[in-house]
């Protein structure tokens, strides 16, 4: 028995070197060794949501009930970006890492699963250093929940693995599948929550908008931002039901990609 865990633990403790050496390869193919290099993982998402936030200030955009333009878009476009950061590169990702499954312990649930950490440990850090200026800066207010913020954050990040082990899927096996990728992503933002708060509809709107899960994610950041202020819809049964299944069928596709894997 105990020759058995310690084969496990030695199986797992080699599958954590392989996705850390795949995370710094990503970072350097990505980035470079030149210049900023890594920091690039933390500048992008940044410079989206200060960019945002600036257009915002300077028309002199209010979001309402005591919201601030700054926080709405704090809390509306960082979750955004991680969501965009973890579906956008779905295309092409197996075929570009072609060269690496010449190597029997690398698999493309190793190169998936170490993209997938690389843009969410980005993104976070991003979050985190965004909030932090702000915070600094006076222009928004301290979080009122820390740890309903980060299960709201992680909601998103889950919407992020399921969703982009599809794409990345159905791009391998389905080339025009490319093309409906970025309009996908901006037909989502509108009914995402990313604007707007679904406290703010019609009853019969909420409960149309509620079936989307990732109206969830934003209600679960801003509950944990705001507190309570403002009143929040979400339920984190019907939400991790949908995670779980959107996660296990990414997954399990992800799993036996390797035959349609090809370079274009």
């Amino acid at each position: 028995m105990q020759q058995r865990t310690d084969k496990i633990v030695d199986g797992f403790r080699i599958q954590f070197r392989i996705i850390k050496a795949l995370m710094l390869r990503e970072m350097i193919v990505r980035n470079g060794r030149e210049n900023i290099g890594f920091g690039w993982v933390l500048l992008e998402p940044m410079i989206l949501c200060s960019g945002v936030m600036f257009v915002w200030t300077v028309i002199g955009a209010h979001a309402g009930d005591n919201i601030s333009a700054v926080e709405m878009v704090l809390t509306g476009y960082m979750p955004l970006t991680l969501w965009r950061h973890m579906t956008s590169p779905a295309s092409g990702m197996f075929a570009r890492a072609m060269p690496l499954f010449y190597h029997r312990q690398i698999t493309p649930l190793d190169v998936f699963i170490a993209k997938m950490a690389l843009e969410f440990l980005g993104a976070t850090a991003a979050f985190a250093l965004v909030y932090g200026a702000l915070y600094t800066m006076g222009l928004v207010s301290a979080v009122a929940d820390l740890g309903l913020l980060a299960t709201g954050w992680i909601m998103m990040g889950l919407l992020g693995v399921g969703g982009g082990a599809l794409l990345a899927t159905a791009t391998e096996r389905w080339e025009p599948a490319e093309r409906f990728i970025q309009p996908s992503q901006y037909l989502m933002v509108p009914l995402s929550g990313c604007f707007f708060l679904t406290d703010w509809m019609p009853p019969w709107a909420q409960g149309l908008l509620l079936l989307n899960p990732m109206v969830h994610c934003y209600e679960v950041v801003r509950a944990g931002f705001f507190g309570d202020l403002h009143t929040f819809h979400y339920d984190l049964g019907y939400f991790f039901a949908c995670a779980f299944v959107l996660v296990f069928l990414g997954l399990f596709t992800v799993a036996r990609i390797k035959p349609w894997i090809r370079i274009s």
